[in-house]
């Protein structure tokens, strides 16, 4: 069940990780039974664990946004309190390791203010 390189996961695949989860299996087991790579079977191991089969089924592209507050706590809990990422995600139902890591590097580099958002696109141009 090899995927061609740039390409997700299929539906079947994502359930099948989401049946064995939910059995009780872990990340190591999934990888071996669905021929995945460690590291993607350990994500969406996570990602079960945050918001069940549900999250790991819905579509990848899927973006959710966070209120500061919880970008705040969430990286507060990990870098400051020690918590583990698996247990930051699951008390704050954050779906992405990749988002909690960002958001603990940019609270390491500036505190709480470095994780409010900026506005993006071009600067407005003053009238000449």
């Amino acid at each position: 069940m090899a995927r061609p390189r740039g390409s997700g996961y299929s539906a079947d695949v994502r359930r099948a990780a989401a049946e064995l989860f939910a059995a009780g299996k872990g990340y190591r087991v999934a990888a071996r039974t669905l021929a995945i790579p460690e590291t993607v079977a350990r994500s969406w191991a996570r990602t079960f664990a945050v918001g069940g089969a549900d999250a790991l089924l819905a579509s990848p592209q899927h973006r959710t946004s966070y209120e500061l507050e919880v970008k705040v706590a969430a990286a507060h809990d990990h870098v400051d309190r020690g918590k583990s990422l698996r247990e930051v995600m699951v008390a704050h139902g954050i779906a992405s390791e990749a988002a909690l890591r960002l958001w603990c590097r940019k609270y390491r580099a500036g505190g709480a203010e470095a994780l409010a958002e900026r506005p993006r696109g071009p600067k407005p141009r003053g009238n000449a």
